[in-house]
């Protein structure tokens, strides 16, 4: 949460005051989940980021677009929430402590470092949510905005058709385990019937809390 281009004051109900932010410096992994600026307010002692966004991306068996959800959090700790009051999402928390990220989900609840392959690979929304904690707790990774990025992305394939499949893992290896599952179901379901292969190997970010691979498409449709 650095470098805002706007500040301003907002009033929610009961006359209290909110300071509401956009950021428009994003990481790599950000970008490539298509997330072009996040939006911050403060309400009552919780900092609310919505995503404003400029395309979906792919992860297990689904195109998910990250302006459906939004990130609340309190203290240290965050919390995936779906915007579709419809959407039954469940509890999906992460808390930073000193022993590392404490993971709650429907199937998991424990230490992110000790969770199953099998909950992450199976578990979109765990996913969403370590990308989402990473942008806000890992300072040390670049930021550029949308502009940079699109002046960067041109090349083999118009920015417009350029899509990204995500995956993540304790490590390198576990992260291009779930990338690769999650290019086959896509393929199963017939995603990328109109896209060809941009990337020749998986780009992998390593971090502190883990790693996340991404694999580049030309989609025409």
């Amino acid at each position: 949460m650095r470098n805002f281009l706007f500040f301003c004051l907002v009033t929610l109900f009961g006359g209290t005051l909110a300071q509401a932010q956009t950021q428009k410096l994003i990481s790599p992994v950000f970008w490539q989940a298509g997330v072009q600026a996040i939006h911050q307010e403060e309400i009552k002692g919780t900092t609310v980021f919505s995503f404003i966004t400029f395309r979906h991306f792919f992860i297990n068996f689904e195109t998910i677009n990250l302006n459906a959800y939004q990130l609340h959090r309190t203290g240290s700790q965050y919390r995936l929430v779906a915007l579709n009051s419809k959407t039954n999402l469940g509890t999906y928390q992460a808390d930073v402590t000193k022993a590392g990220i404490f993971l709650t989900s429907p199937r998991y609840k424990g230490l992110l470092k000790d969770t199953p392959s099998s909950v992450i690979i199976e578990d979109a929304k765990i996913t969403l949510l370590l990308a989402a904690v990473l942008e806000f707790e890992d300072t040390s990774l670049p930021r550029f905005n949308y502009e940079h990025y699109v002046t960067q992305s041109s090349g083999a394939c118009s920015f417009s058709n350029t899509y990204y499949s995500i995956g993540w893992g304790v490590n390198n290896a576990g992260a291009i385990a779930h990338l690769n599952h999650v290019i086959r179901k896509n393929r199963e379901l017939g995603a990328f019937q109109s896209c060809v292969a941009l990337s020749t190997q998986p780009e992998t970010h390593c971090l502190f809390m883990g790693c996340f691979a991404t694999f580049a498409w030309c989609c025409t449709s």
